[in-house]
């Protein structure tokens, strides 16, 4: 295990950072200043920008380090976009008080503080983004912890921090509860422990024991699939409670998550629309029969309706589908456990290339600017798959399916069906428009990569 370098990672951030904001407020007055003939203003020089800049660049630097961004281990990407965001918000606040309160920063036009706030909010997250997929490669990325684990699960613990890189957690050893009494930290001198039990077994004694070894030691059990974005604690008489709930569920959410949907696709329609005319062009080429293909769906509250897709698969695909079945047992297990088949035979050229990009969704806008359908959400279902959602369809199916999801961005299309269903009740478990702008920005990056199949 690498020494931690915890130092390194703030620093890179920090560099990065600084410069990446001395650049927008470059861009800001470089913008403005061509603007300003339409204004009939005098162009704007940089030198009455940069005591600005300056100032800026303290604010959102501090913002950053007391939220905890640097190096920022163990924050989800969601959390990082949401407390980036509000921290860039709050610096600017700061700084247009502090030019409209001091004659001395008021010789510059105030659309330098929009057109920048407005490039930091969109870049500084990006570029967080990238260097913590960079970083989290390097052996030096992250802190070393030792996870105490119960049966398998502390395993899965371990498989989870190494799956999500990002947040820095590496495991140096994974032990039993049984040698958590006679355990000494002089040889590994990790900073972090972890507890993992598998069922409901008192950890009061072993945190005790731990906390003399650990500055932190951070309690994981195998529990219900809610998540944590949204639970908070609650304190009876000294007893820790955890509030769960679903939050996409309440109603003021909903609304708000319309809007956006309305909105969001209603703008797409407009700018894609050559695209999508080059595409139904393309398909009428490529094979013979409809240019789309409607399927029935589940959407919200169990009511049935028809997504739209472009067609990527031959006339008669459902039939040509349960003779394979029928014929190939190979086929059919796969078929049964991942519902989907690789290298699927009915697929076209045209409709594999289609697929890889996930261009054949484009269409499902429609679906979603008339309200069966929303930008994000669960997978849609199909009504012969409510069987087996069991228990998860009463809370998957009182929200709107989405063109894309959180499973989908994460890379688990050949995960199983049944993981499927907790990572989308994990999503309405633990909703919010930070979390739907996480999955729009690695949408762009997954279809933009070709992985969308």
């Amino acid at each position: 295990m690498s020494q931690n370098k915890s130092w390194l990672t703030s620093s890179i951030l920090l560099i990065f950072d600084a410069l990446a904001i001395y650049a927008i407020f470059r861009v800001a007055t470089i913008f403005r200043s061509a603007l300003s003939p339409l204004l009939e203003r005098a162009p704007l020089q940089w030198a009455a920008s940069a005591p600005l800049a300056q100032l800026g660049l303290l604010f959102i630097i501090g913002m950053f380090f007391l939220q905890g961004l640097y190096p920022g281990y163990g924050m989800t990407a969601v959390k990082e976009l949401e407390q980036m965001s509000k921290s860039v918000l709050f610096a600017f606040f700061l700084l247009a008080s502090v030019s409209y309160l001091y004659k001395s920063f008021q010789v510059f036009p105030r659309s330098i503080l929009l057109i920048a706030w407005v490039l930091s909010t969109i870049s500084l997250p990006l570029l967080h983004f990238f260097l913590r997929n960079l970083l989290s490669r390097a052996p030096w990325y992250g802190l070393p912890v030792i996870i105490f684990g119960e049966e398998l699960w502390g395993q899965e613990v371990s498989t989870s921090l190494k799956r999500v890189r990002r947040l820095g957690w590496k495991t140096q050893k994974l032990l039993s509860f049984d040698e958590i009494k006679d355990f000494d930290n002089k040889k590994t001198r990790a900073q972090m422990a972890i507890l993992a039990p598998a069922s409901q077994t008192p950890i009061e004694e072993y945190a005790r024991l731990l906390n003399q070894h650990f500055r932190k030691v951070v309690l994981i059990r195998k529990t219900d699939n809610f998540g944590s974005l949204w639970v908070e604690p609650r304190d009876l008489d000294g007893y820790l409670g955890l509030e769960f709930h679903y939050h996409l569920l309440a109603r003021r959410n909903r609304w708000i998550k319309r809007w956006v949907d309305i909105a969001g696709s209603a703008l797409l329609l407009v700018l894609l629309s050559p695209l999508l005319a080059l595409l139904t062009l393309l398909i009428s080429i490529d094979s013979p029969g409809p240019v789309f293909f409607r399927q029935e769906r589940l959407g919200r509250n169990f009511i049935r309706f028809r997504v739209l897709k472009f067609r990527t698969m031959v006339v008669g695909a459902e039939e040509k589908l349960a003779t394979l079945l029928q014929e190939d047992p190979v086929a059919k297990k796969q078929y049964a456990a991942f519902h989907k088949l690789e290298n699927d035979p009915r697929v076209t050229k045209l409709g594999d290339f289609l697929r890889k990009f996930s261009l054949d969704e484009l269409p499902q806008l429609w679906n979603v600017l008339i309200g069966e359908m929303s930008l994000s959400g669960p997978r849609a279902y199909m009504p012969a798959e409510l069987d087996e959602m069991g228990s998860y369809a009463p809370i998957i199916l009182r929200v709107m399916p989405g063109m894309t999801g959180w499973w989908q961005v994460l890379g688990r299309h050949n995960t199983t069906f049944e993981k499927r269903l907790q990572m989308d009740e994990y999503y309405i478990s633990n909703w919010s428009l930070w979390m739907d702008i996480y999955i729009f920005l690695k949408t762009i990056f997954v279809v933009l990569s070709g992985n969308g199949a």
